[in-house]
């Protein structure tokens, strides 16, 4: 466990988390100075499972969160990017019946714990399993902190941007190097919020694809907003290209200009969408 050091500058800090199967990501907030001090984020060559991601967890905090920081974080945020989760709309919703929504879809372990955001402005839920034993560390290292789904974050967002575009049908992407969120609407409605897997190019744009087929949306007039894991120059860029040319990247203008004067480190708030609007 860490102990708490006398610190000279009396700092404190704020430390968001971004764990997938493919990777992870952090940063900490200097929330006296309203600086971003330390970033991390690397990719795994393969999905992991929770021990796996658990020992890259520690020696990513071991090696690239500063000593002094580390003992002066007062907040924790965690997001849990995985495919364990399901939406449940609130007039449907029970907290008796948490593991009668993911046992169709995902398998469930006896020592699996059960969780749930509430999407307020959904009227809906998030029902996930967040990774105990990532908990159980993080509790042992900072005492309590807060976590939730990243479909949740996404959700969100996506529900707030819809709300200035003006086009019919949109659908949002936010991209991992091995696992894509996609939000579909129409009229601003959500149609779909879901999750795939994929290992090509070509695996990634027949989901999105085959998303927009089985919900009858028109590529040819759709608005496709990116974020994450993807550029202009990347095959899978290239792909959709081919099929809808109504693309762009998410307007992330409310997090540059929060972080714009915060950092010293080249942070792309497309690219960190999700872990950024946890720490801002």
């Amino acid at each position: 466990m860490v102990q708490r050091k006398d610190s000279q500058q009396n700092q404190s800090y704020k430390l968001s988390i971004l764990i997938a199967q493919d990777g992870l990501s952090f940063c900490s907030l200097n929330t006296e100075e309203n600086t971003i001090e330390d970033f991390y984020s690397t990719t795994f060559s393969k999905l992991l499972d929770p021990e796996q991601i658990l020992e890259e967890l520690k020696r990513a905090i071991k090696f690239n969160l500063s000593e002094e920081n580390l003992v002066d974080i007062k907040s924790v945020h965690v997001s849990y990017a995985n495919n364990l989760y399901s939406l449940v709309p609130q007039e449907y919703f029970s907290e008796d019946q948490l593991t009668d929504y993911l046992k169709f879809n995902t398998k469930i372990l006896k020592t699996d714990f059960i969780a749930y955001d509430e999407l307020k402005n959904l009227e809906a839920n998030c029902v996930y399993i967040p990774y105990t034993n990532i908990n159980n560390y993080l509790f042992e290292q900072f005492g309590e902190f807060n976590y939730n789904h990243s479909s949740t974050l996404f959700i969100d967002t996506c529900l707030a941007e819809v709300k200035n575009i003006n086009t019919e049908e949109v659908v949002f992407v936010q991209v991992q190097p091995s696992r894509f969120d996609i939000c579909c609407f129409k009229n601003g409605k959500l149609l779909l919020a879901n999750s795939f897997e994929y290992f090509t190019a070509e695996d990634f744009i027949y989901f999105v694809l085959f998303t927009a087929e089985q919900l009858k949306l028109n590529t040819e007039t759709l608005q496709l907003l990116l974020s994450g894991s993807i550029k202009e120059t990347d095959d899978t860029y290239n792909y959709l290209y081919t099929y809808v040319k109504e693309i762009s990247f998410f307007n992330t203008s409310y997090l540059t200009e929060k972080i714009n004067n915060l950092s010293q480190k080249a942070i792309n708030p497309k690219q960190n969408l999700l872990l950024l609007s946890n720490l801002i």
